[in-house]
Parts: C-alpha cells; structure tokens; sequence
C-alpha cells in the first residue's frame, strides 16, 4: 500500500513506496540484444547462457532443429552462421 506523508521540509508530501511500486515506476527499456537472446532460448528451450555460447563464443549448438531456428530467425543461411 502506497501512502503519502507530509514532509518536515516546506510542508512538501513525501510520497512512501513499496518495493513493488518502485518496481513499477522503473522505465521499460528497450534492449534488443536480450530480447533476441531470450526468444532464441525460448524457441530452441535452452538456458540463456547456452544461447549466448552460440553467439559470443561460435560453440554450434549439438541438435540441428537448433541451428535451423536460428537460421529462421536470423535470414541467415545455415551454412553462413559461424563463418568468420
């Protein structure tokens, strides 16, 4: 529950906050990157981390169904996805 207070301080309302509604206040920020990665882990149902081996450290995932997802998602050919 979100109350207000009157401050000592020119008589000002100093509003109280819960933990959710701090939360709920934060901007929603656009990150691409991680969205990216999530939806990846979420189609080939892998772990973030293992997402992110494939594309930062070029580790091919062991299943193919993953390596075409991959491709659908990207546009790129699945031949093109590790070349340097």
């Amino acid at each position: 529950m979100e109350n207000d207070q009157l401050s000592n301080t020119f008589g000002q309302k100093v509003e109280k906050i819960t933990l959710k509604g701090y939360y709920k206040k934060l901007p929603i920020r656009n990150a691409p990157r991680y969205d990216f990665i999530k939806e990846v882990a979420s189609k080939c149902h892998v772990t973030l981390n293992t997402v992110r081996n494939w594309i930062l450290y070029g580790i091919k995932p062991q299943q193919h169904c993953h390596v075409e997802i991959l491709s659908q998602l990207t546009g790129i050919k699945e031949e093109d996805l590790w070349k340097d």
